[in-house]
């Protein structure tokens, strides 16, 4: 009897024995990269399990806890996870409309990141719900062909930087309405500091009172040229007699607004100057030319009224029918 040979000249049981040897070859090959393939798989696993972020995976399209890392737990105290659908371990995701949110990457695959997250989570401790803010990331869970399986979860509690953040603007708020107090505040002390009362048509008086300086200056003079233009005043009545003092400041802004209202057609009454303040305007060489000066407001009113400029082609407005 003749023994079979094998092409390439090989007996079959020589042929037999090198498949198999290939075979164990390619056994040992596969079996040393599933041995790698498992222990990168726990490098992983163990990288997640301790991440400093709450991490946890589900499973199905009930969202079934597959997995959850220590912070997760941590997060959610006294709750049970693993082997519970999601609805079931965190009733507080379906009412805040996470489980829609699951279902569409769930469907689509297209992952969900979403920023500053508010998130109402129960707390045993406190016995009430607490607002939260996370930073997560929701990923579609695939299996070796491909197919989406579950969901996994990645995110960061932001809760401190929000709430810090809030703080802020709120005290910025708060600050900008401040602001605005103090300039509406500002703005009244400087009508109330410099009012232009109507006397008639054409007479405006205003009673000074406090110190002048130079911002208070510039506001007379401002509040001056504009009442006499938008009134067409003739004759302006300015009443010193609330100033204590008068130093050179004062004088010379007294004199640039006479100055001012001349140029508008517009001739000043001073009043209320007493004589301690007369003195010390010669003893500094203020030129008060050109400024009517009248001992008190009264007195300064009644000249004012009684020469008001009659009307064009009419008979002076203090004239009686005769």
């Amino acid at each position: 009897m003749q023994e079979e040979t094998a092409p390439g000249g090989e007996s079959a049981p020589e042929s037999a024995q090198h498949r198999i040897e290939a075979l164990e070859r390619e056994l040992a090959k596969a079996q040393a990269e599933l041995s790698d393939m498992r222990s990168t798989y726990q490098s992983l696993h163990d990288m997640l399990m301790h991440a400093r972020t709450p991490i946890c995976m589900w499973q199905g399209d009930d969202f079934v806890y597959t997995l959850v890392n220590e912070n997760y737990c941590a997060a959610l105290p006294e709750r049970q996870f693993l082997g519970k659908p999601l609805a079931e371990a965190l009733p507080e995701a379906v009412e805040q409309g996470f489980m829609n949110l699951l279902g569409a990457v769930y469907r689509t695959g297209q992952p969900f990141i979403g920023n500053e997250l508010p998130v109402k989570l129960y707390s045993a401790e406190r016995g009430c719900e607490e607002q939260r803010w996370y930073n997560a990331v929701y990923a579609p869970v695939r299996d070796a062909a491909g197919n989406i399986v579950g969901v996994c979860h990645y995110g960061v509690d932001i809760t401190a930087q929000v709430e810090a953040r809030q703080a802020a603007e709120a005290r910025a708020e708060e600050l900008r309405k401040s602001a605005e107090l103090i300039a509406a505040q500002q703005e009244t002390i400087r009508v109330l500091g410099t009012p232009l009362l109507p006397l008639a048509k054409d007479v405006l008086a205003m009673p000074l009172i406090g110190p002048i300086d130079s911002r208070r200056s510039a506001q007379i003079l401002e509040g001056l040229l504009r009442g006499v233009e938008k009134a067409g005043a003739s004759t302006v009545i300015l009443d010193v007699t609330g100033v204590d003092t008068i130093d050179t400041q004062a004088a010379n802004a007294l004199v640039a607004a006479a100055r001012a209202l001349r140029l508008l057609g517009a001739r000043v009454l001073l009043t209320g100057l007493q004589p301690s303040m007369a003195q010390v305007l010669v003893e500094l060489g203020v030129d008060l030319g050109g400024i009517a000066t009248y001992g008190t407001l009264q007195s300064g009113i009644a000249a004012a009224m009684s020469e008001r400029r009659p009307p064009p082609g009419g008979p002076p407005r203090d004239a009686r029918a005769r």
